[in-house]
């Protein structure tokens, strides 16, 4: 952070509000409830009975919907903080700092993404409750955590650089709210649809290829694989993680395009950049 001034004072200002400990506490507090609740209604009040099938339900329950959670509570912090530097008529007098065009773009990842981690990682006690009657072990939680911990990075990423490219906040908040529902039910519909084709056409091998590669887009579906609730590739996780890696790459020419332009003013089909790019 000393090497970033924007992600100190970004975390500053974040977490010395009081929506934080607000949010954190509300969050954990649900989830406790929630925890017991299901480990109550599986066993009819008789937690002595709590099996690990059981337990595993629970933590599989537990984390899907966390995963449904951040997907879509991260468009909140992320999808305004350049756009909303814009309106405040802030983004120009950053621009003038030492902090390159990349950095600012790096900050507003991390400190978008901080309070989203910051969730997950106070949400890690709860799943302890699993490891009390054997629902799930070590390396299957990390690997759950990790994931999570990955795709908050990657939906605060996408949301900050449509914020860059987008020049109010209404349209990267539609963009950064589609892209998630596109991820999350488009992507999902999709791939069970195709599947559903290739269980009635066996043959069609290109309705298994799309679906397995539309359902790997699918944070829920790659979560669920890697706790063995569905059937799916040992690499469906990668392909993951390699396309909204690529995704990302192509969004950051234009944003820093957006952001400074007179880098590329020397190419053929760039336009000159105007003062409304930066207010």
């Amino acid at each position: 952070m000393a090497r970033n001034p924007l992600l100190a004072k970004e975390f500053r200002q974040r977490m010395r509000t009081l929506r934080a400990p607000v949010i954190v506490t509300g969050y954990v507090l649900c989830m406790v409830s929630l925890t017991f609740f299901l480990l109550y209604e599986n066993v009819q009040g008789q937690l002595y009975l709590v099996q690990p099938t059981k337990s595993q339900q629970v933590f599989v329950g537990l984390s899907l919907l966390q995963m449904v959670v951040i997907a879509f509570l991260t468009p909140a912090f992320a999808a305004g903080s350049v756009s909303g530097e814009r309106e405040r008529k802030t983004l120009a007098v950053l621009l003038t700092t030492p902090i390159s065009p990349l950095g600012i773009l790096v900050g507003k990842v991390l400190s978008s993404s901080a309070l989203m981690v910051l969730l997950v990682v106070v949400t890690l006690p709860i799943y302890s409750l699993v490891f009390l009657y054997g629902g799930a072990v070590p390396q299957e939680v990390v690997a759950v955590l990790a994931f999570q911990l990955f795709t908050i990075v990657v939906i605060a990423a996408l949301c900050v650089l449509f914020s860059t490219i987008a020049l109010r906040s209404t349209w990267s908040t539609v963009l950064s709210y589609g892209s998630v529902s596109f991820m999350m039910i488009v992507f999902g519909a999709l791939g069970y649809g195709l599947k559903t084709l290739y269980q009635q056409n066996p043959i069609d091998l290109f309705s298994l290829h799309w679906s397995n590669f539309l359902l790997a887009l699918n944070p829920l579906y790659v979560e669920a694989a890697l706790e063995g609730e569905v059937q799916a590739e040992s690499h469906t996780w990668l392909i993951f993680v390699c396309f909204y890696l690529i995704v990302i790459a192509m969004l950051i020419l234009p944003s820093l395009w957006r952001l400074r332009p007179q880098w590329f003013a020397k190419l053929p089909f760039a336009k000159r950049g105007t003062e409304k790019q930066y207010q």
